[in-house]
């Protein structure tokens, strides 16, 4: 019995000695993969980074239109500046354009609320620069406890008219969504809808010119390599001001409601002057010569958008008006001043906040001009993948009598003779407007083709009784050495086809 007890124990120590020999032999047991997980807070698209408690959505898109323009002058769209000039050897009645953007959109809760940050950015490529990129950023900003502090939209602005039109850049309104605007505010909210906004901004100037020259000119000479009126007439269109050191102070208040929203908002703009002084070399434009002091501009603006589910599910109507008066890119953010021609008729648009004359010693006039704008449009859904919207916007701008007669008198704007005046016929006072219509078919829920038309109207302002303006130009094909334009109203149109694919918007 005990040599059956001793053999039982020792089989059983084997047995323990050759499992702990197999355990040895096992995989060690693997770390757990530590996978992406879903953030449901912030709604589609957004996922916890690794290691934290923050959210990211990566989003974007990639875009192509083409876009086709009357043979008078590209007045609107994104070809604006370079559209058709006057004759076929410096036209460019056919562009294209692609872009791509990528977005970073990140938030995380915080003792004080959701913290957000937001950047965009990416590439437009356009037919006319050839095989150039250029490579931008329109969004970067921080957002906490009710503070902006970065590149957003303006809080002066209420309308979005990139959502209704593809050349929503040249429409007459202070929209600031595409491009951005660099500020620093904050927003209370009040509930029910209601909140207020203060804000610190990049200034919207565009300048204040000197209008004493050296000596008036009789037309127009252009140096480089300048080929059309477009160019040449712009090239002495040039403002200048002070260093815009101080922001624009601006302020809203809104209420967003089921029917809709509706906006006031204000903008102080403090409209400073340059040196007196021709600034045609170096020795001119120095500060010893003096300067006014300064004036301020301001803009005001009330926005309303109505809901209209009667019509049609998605419908809205939505418009806003600007006055301004010394902060003129306030009532039109995007279009600077234009100069367009058809044939031997040629249109001007002035934009700038005000000029001034005389010296230190003796000075002279110092006023602003006054702009007003509207924008308005409606939207409607035939079904849920199409939609038309009709869109139309108007900016009229006016100076004072010395102040008009001072650019009429001026080298910058003098197009015929010294001392012309609104009593020799120079008014250089001008309106645009256009009308254009959007279709555009959601062929899925984040790729688009759609269709914009546009038609646009420059009542131009004119330079003498006789409303003759002098082109003084060797370069220009075809035209000689001095050529004489008649002024007169110019109209044009643009097409643009674009297909869009949202990256996780």
């Amino acid at each position: 019995m005990k040599m059956v007890k001793s053999a039982f124990l020792a089989s059983a120590a084997g047995l323990v000695a050759m499992s702990g020999a197999q355990a040895a032999d096992l995989p060690v047991k693997a770390k757990p993969v530590e996978y992406v997980k879903v953030c449901s807070l912030y709604g589609a698209g957004f996922y916890y980074i690794p290691g934290t408690d923050i959210c990211m959505k990566i989003g974007g898109y990639v875009r192509f239109q083409e876009t086709a323009a009357s043979s008078s002058s590209v007045t609107s769209g994104p070809f604006a500046s370079t559209g058709s000039l006057w004759n076929r050897e410096a036209s460019t009645d056919y562009q294209h354009r692609v872009r791509a953007i990528a977005t970073f959109d990140t938030r995380q809760q915080t003792a004080y609320g959701t913290l957000r940050t937001y950047l965009l950015m990416g590439f437009t490529n356009d037919s006319i620069d050839g095989n150039t990129n250029s490579l931008y950023s329109t969004r970067a900003f921080i957002q906490l406890a009710g503070f902006t502090f970065g590149k957003a939209t303006s809080f002066f602005d209420f309308v979005s008219t990139a959502a209704v039109a593809y050349n929503a850049g040249h429409t007459y309104s202070p929209d600031t969504g595409d491009s951005g605007h660099i500020v620093a505010a904050y927003t209370a909210q009040f509930g029910n809808g209601l909140s207020a906004t203060i804000s610190a901004e990049q200034a919207r100037r565009r300048g204040i010119d000197y209008l004493d020259v050296a000596a008036p000119v009789a037309g127009i000479t252009s140096t480089g390599a300048a080929t059309s009126p477009l160019t040449a007439f712009g090239a002495l269109a040039a403002d200048q001001g002070g260093n815009g050191i101080i922001q624009d102070i601006v302020g809203n208040i809104r209420v967003d409601q089921a029917w809709g929203s509706a906006q006031v908002s204000a903008a102080l703009h403090n409209a400073n002057a340059s040196y007196y002084g021709s600034g045609t070399t170096a020795s001119t434009l120095v500060e010893w010569n003096g300067h006014p002091d300064d004036k301020w501009g301001f803009a005001v603006s009330g926005g309303l958008r109505l809901n209209a589910p009667m019509i049609g599910p998605g419908d809205y109507f939505q418009a806003a008006i600007v006055y301004a008066e010394g902060a003129t890119r306030y009532a039109s953010n995007t279009p600077t001043s234009t100069t367009v021609s058809d044939g031997q008729t040629v249109a001007i648009s002035i934009h700038n906040d005000g000029g001034f004359t005389g010296t230190q010693a003796a000075p002279g006039i110092y006023e602003l001009t006054t702009a007003w704008s509207v924008f308005a449009s409606f939207e409607h859904f035939w079904t849920p993948s199409l939609r038309t919207s009709v869109y139309g916007s108007y900016l009229n701008l006016s100076r004072p009598d010395n102040l008009n007669d001072a650019m009429c008198a001026s080298g910058l704007y003098n197009l015929a003779s010294a001392g012309n005046s609104r009593a020799t016929g120079c008014d250089l006072d001008s309106v645009q407007w256009n009308i254009g219509t959007r279709t555009q078919w959601n062929i899925t829920k984040d790729l688009y083709v759609g269709l914009d038309v546009i038609y646009h109207k420059l009542e131009t302002g004119t330079f003498n009784s006789a409303g003759t303006a002098r082109l003084v130009n060797t370069t220009a094909p075809g035209k000689g050495t001095s050529s004489t334009y008649l002024t007169g109203d110019v109209d044009a149109w643009a097409a643009t086809w674009r297909i869009h694919r949202d990256i996780v918007p």
